[in-house]
């Protein structure tokens, strides 16, 4: 039996549970201790966008954060005392304890560090545009399908 799905009904489903997908991850994520164990998330670029996302999930644990502008960096800084401070996000990638990655930066580095993070094993939530080109793209499907 064949049902026409309208495009609202499809929108409200998906907003419902994918606004929480990124933090739950996939079957194929490590399991974790606790069931209500908090993620431990890395934020790239904590300003303007950064800061909203990171008001969306301030109630998971940030351990780490990034930004090129020491002045954002120092301000997400107090709000998230405990977290380790970063200019160069490769550098905060190699943070080992850092369950998920939200990506919040300028358009053109979206992909760059959304691959870099999938790479080391990590959940990523990017703004969009995800990519930059095509090419761009193709990689970070590419390396989420690993």
């Amino acid at each position: 039996m064949s049902r026409q799905v309208q495009r609202r009904d499809f929108l409200k489903t998906t907003a419902a549970i994918g606004s929480g997908y990124f933090l739950a991850g996939t079957s194929l994520a490590a399991p974790s201790k606790s069931p209500n164990e908090k993620l431990n998330i890395g934020v790239v670029g904590v300003a303007h966008r950064g800061r909203a996302n990171t008001d969306g999930c301030a109630s998971e644990n940030f351990v780490a954060l990034c930004d090129i502008n020491d002045k954002y960096l120092a301000e997400a800084a107090q709000r998230f005392p405990k977290a380790k401070t970063y200019i160069d996000w490769r550098k905060m990638l190699d943070q080992k304890d850092i369950d998920a990655v939200i990506v919040s930066t300028t358009d053109h580095t979206h992909a760059f560090a959304s691959v870099w993070a999938m790479r080391r094993g990590k959940h990523v939530y990017c703004e969009k545009p995800l990519a930059h080109s095509v090419h761009e793209a193709r990689v970070m499907q590419d390396t989420y399908k690993k």
